[in-house]
């Protein structure tokens, strides 16, 4: 028994699933480019079966889990100046198929690069976007908006001349450098009208196939009960992506639709409700641990979404991260959670310092496609919800609705 962790580990090293079902993990930032993790670990089972080390050298790796299994995965991600960030999940097999991608935040593999960009028209109010940032257009022009250098970049500007909202893309770039581009927007003339509950926080917005977001609309549900929001739709490529949330204190929903979809087409009408959420647990720690969490319960979703799991945050802020995924079969019929990923080799910095300020994020999800089908698809660059929707935020039309607690306190 202590021998088999060793001998499954040799398997992964040497590439060979011994007959077992192979599971590829991947590591990934925000915009899908592969990363290289500063520690990768997994093992079998919960604690306190030990952890074993991953090669570091690499950004992907073929795990043998054996069907039904629970298993964790945990990587040290690439640091942001003096800021460390950790992902960790913890699964069973039967929740996911062949492939998991784990996203790292906040770090990406490739540099930025300052673009300037003319337009045909001028816009009274407008934005110009890249996967990685965006900035203010003033009339035909914006200056420094800041793009991934790399091939099959793309720049995208909305905004309205005249009282029309226009639209226009510039893609398959390559970008090495600062770079001057020239931009050809078109009149939007269609809309999509989206009804939200009065007084909920909404938006509209698209990633682009390019990992290119773009806000085309943002309200706060003053207007009367069932009246909807018209939302430009601007003539899209069929990768597409739209994406519309409504959250209102801790009850969110989030709906992304590939923009081939009848439910987005020109002139469609979307209604997105979401029901009283509730979250709810206690967490308690010692100085050299991380948290076990007690009582964790969450309620109220919507018939026919199926429970996906939890996804926790435990921020250090400016000093280190850490973001974690529990998935409904690992935790099981249990009501407290722990997982030692303090004790995975190179993990020992992902516990907050004695006397610190530290926050605590978690978010209980629902949704109407599979947890595998999700953790496998390449993310979408910004979180929907800071600090809550990471593991989630995946470029795949999906409907979603998350149950928020936040907390502070001193370690």
């Amino acid at each position: 028994m202590k021998r088999a962790p060793f001998a499954l580990f040799l398997l992964v090293l040497a590439g060979c699933s011994g007959g077992l079902p192979a599971l590829q993990v991947t590591l990934v930032d925000g915009i899908g480019e592969p990363l290289q993790p500063l520690a990768a670990a997994w093992r079998l089972g919960a604690p306190p079966f030990a952890w074993n080390a991953l090669p570091t050298g690499q950004f992907s790796w073929s795990l043998p889990i054996p069907p039904g299994a629970r298993f964790q995965v945990a990587f040290r991600c690439p640091s942001a100046g003096s800021t460390d960030f950790y992902v960790s999940l913890d699964l069973r097999r039967s929740e996911v198929g062949n492939q998991l991608m784990v996203r790292c935040p906040s770090v990406y593999a490739s540099p930025l690069t300052s673009t300037n960009g003319t337009l045909n028209v001028s816009l009274t109010s407008g934005q110009a976007f890249s996967a990685r940032h965006q900035v203010a257009v003033s009339g035909s022009t914006f200056t420094g908006l800041q793009v991934p250098q790399g091939n099959g970049r793309e720049v995208a500007v909305f905004g309205d001349s005249g009282g029309t909202p226009h639209f226009g893309r510039l893609g398959a770039l390559n970008i090495t450098g600062p770079t001057n581009l020239s931009l050809t927007l078109s009149p939007i003339t269609a809309t999509l009208n989206v009804t939200t509950p009065p007084g909920f926080f909404s938006y509209a917005g698209l990633v682009l196939q390019s990992f290119v977001p773009v806000d085309l609309a943002s309200w706060t549900g003053l207007l009367p009960p069932g009246t909807p929001q018209p939302v430009p739709r601007p003539a899209l490529q069929g990768g597409d992506l739209f994406q519309f949330w409504t959250c209102h204190g801790f009850s969110c929903a989030i709906l992304r639709e590939l923009s081939t979809s009848p439910a987005v087409a020109p002139g469609a009408s979307l209604n997105l409700n979401v029901p009283p959420l509730t979250l709810s647990g206690s967490e308690t720690h010692t100085p050299t641990a991380l948290p076990t969490f007690s009582n964790i319960t969450t309620s109220g979703f919507s018939p026919g979404l199926s429970f996906l799991g939890y996804a926790l945050l435990l921020a250090e802020p400016g000093v280190r991260y850490w973001r974690h995924f529990l998935s409904p079969g690992a935790l099981g019929n249990a009501t407290s959670y722990y997982v030692d990923v303090e004790n995975a080799p190179g993990f020992a910095g992902v516990v907050p310092t004695v006397g610190s300020s530290v926050q605590l994020r978690a978010t209980a999800f629902a949704g109407n496609q599979p947890l595998a089908v999700l953790l496998a698809q390449r993310p979408i660059p910004e979180e929907t919800f800071a600090a809550h929707t990471l593991f989630l935020d995946r470029f795949w039309p999906v409907h979603l609705e998350a149950a928020l607690l936040s907390a502070s306190f001193t370690w």
